[in-house]
């Protein structure tokens, strides 16, 4: 969570009210502490229980006040939760931004690569085009010659690029042969280096195939030993791919063309590299949309799903005036789980959690999503709140008979949750997180009750 300020977390309007509620509702004062003793919020003196704040198993601060230690822990699950979840939202951000950049260049890369004609050309405008996004001293293509069964190196302009090619031809013959990119940080140090003088010392090289098919060896190479990171690999390893097909592309069309080419042919060939352009396009932008709306770990839905589904559900319900119900979902003690069995093992609980839930709903409509940490939310249309207790215990009995060990819970052997229904007939003046309120109010009670078991309640028109 680098770069990531917990103050400024703190200081926004939203959290300062909820932390306001929190220590109302529970009547006490309380003081939220950074790493460093700095108190961030509230008042630190009389202080008799404390709990640490956690957010991606790294420790922000403490929660200490005049409280029972169960309440501290809770404040600071709340706590982390906010900071956890601002943090995802910082960083969905900066992927998106990322992703955008990287379509941009995708797209402009396609377009340079689209208006060449010969061989030649193509890899002028390829090696102009790398070099505004990787920083490199040369940039070398090796053709494979498939009558020979041979690799050439391909537009050399001096002897001195010549002799270093040379030097490099065993290891770019492996990378061909085991069709992989390939990072390595000084050549000198590599079993196939040839002992000869060279200027090279680190390579970023990788094959280029199409359908299946060897075009050769695109590689980048410095002077300088240790030079590309991961994020020249990702950005390499995306452009290869558009690289391999326009040379294949580009080969064709001197082929063609020494054979008298039409013009016919020409709008052909330039047809087939913009739908390959366009293919591409569309494959990132569909993992882009994925990355939106599912959760990485469980691959459900995530947050924002759920709250846009949510409000669509919603209005159904409220033309039709039909009951809709949610399930909020806590794995018990998962902290204690988390501890005892490593935070690998965390992760595989809550995809087994996940998948349980979701096998446990037996329509369409009915959708799970994840909703923070070990928390898991299910929206029930068109579900009254005897339908959803059916549900609810479907899950309490479907988890049961995972029987997943879980030997530093309180309640049972094996893992357990928590569920807590809301329910309502939605009207014009309630609101979807009106649901949500006291579904979280439900859950809890249940948790307050001993755990491993469900709690109901109903927003009615009295609900405020």
């Amino acid at each position: 969570m680098q770069n990531f300020s917990f103050q400024k977390v703190l200081k926004k309007p939203d959290v300062k009210t909820l932390l306001q509620r929190l220590g109302d509702s529970i009547g006490k004062n309380f003081a939220i502490i950074d790493t460093e003793g700095r108190c961030l919020w509230g008042n630190a003196q009389g202080s008799q229980a404390k709990a640490d704040i956690y957010a991606h198993q790294i420790c922000l601060g403490t929660v200490t006040g005049d409280l029972a230690p169960h309440s501290a822990e809770a404040i600071a699950a709340v706590v982390g939760y906010i900071v956890q979840t601002e943090y995802e939202k910082k960083q969905l951000a900066k992927d998106a931004l990322q992703k955008y950049e990287e379509v941009v260049f995708l797209s402009q890369f396609a377009n340079a690569m689209a208006t060449c004609t010969g061989l030649h050309e193509l890899i002028e405008v390829i090696r102009a085009q790398i070099r505004q996004v990787i920083s490199v001293d040369e940039i070398f293509l090796y053709l494979y010659d498939q009558s020979q069964d041979s690799l050439a190196p391909f537009l050399y302009k001096t002897e001195d690029s010549l002799r270093d090619f040379k030097a490099i031809e065993k290891i770019v013959e492996r990378v061909l042969k085991f069709h992989q990119v390939e990072v390595i940080d000084d050549i000198q140090k590599d079993p196939d280096y040839l002992n000869q003088p060279s200027r090279i010392r680190s390579l970023l090289c990788c094959s280029l195939t199409v359908q299946n098919s060897i075009i050769g060896v695109l590689g980048l190479a410095h002077y300088q030993a240790k030079h590309f990171d991961s994020s020249d690999l990702n950005l390499f390893s995306t452009v290869t791919g558009q690289v391999a097909a326009a040379i294949r592309t580009a080969q064709y069309y001197e082929t063609i063309k020494n054979y008298s080419q039409t013009l016919e042919i020409r709008v052909k060939e330039r047809t087939m590299e913009l739908e390959f352009a366009k293919q591409q396009l569309e494959q990132v932008n569909q993992q882009l949309k994925h990355l939106a709306i599912y959760d990485e770990l469980t691959q459900i839905p995530n947050r924002r799903y759920f709250t846009s589904y949510l409000e669509q559900e919603w209005r159904q319900c409220l033309r039709q005036k039909s009951p809709i119900s949610l399930i909020l979902c806590d794995v018990d003690y998962f902290k204690n789980y988390n501890d005892l069995y490593g935070h690998q093992m965390g992760d595989k609980c809550l995809q087994s959690v996940a998948k349980i839930i979701q096998n446990s709903l037996k329509r369409p409509s009915d959708v799970l999503a994840r909703y923070g940490g070990e928390e898991f939310i299910v929206i029930l249309p068109y579900t009254d709140q005897p339908g959803a207790y059916t549900v609810a215990q479907r899950i309490h009995h479907y988890l049961a008979g995972a029987k997943i060990s879980h030997a530093d819970s309180p309640t049972n052997r094996y893992l357990t949750i928590s569920l807590g229904i809301g329910t309502t007939v939605p009207l014009l003046h309630y609101h979807p997180s009106d649901l949500i309120k006291i579904a979280d109010q439900a859950l809890y009670a249940a948790k307050g009750a001993g755990r491993n078991q469900t709690k109901a309640k109903v927003l009615s028109f009295q609900c405020s």
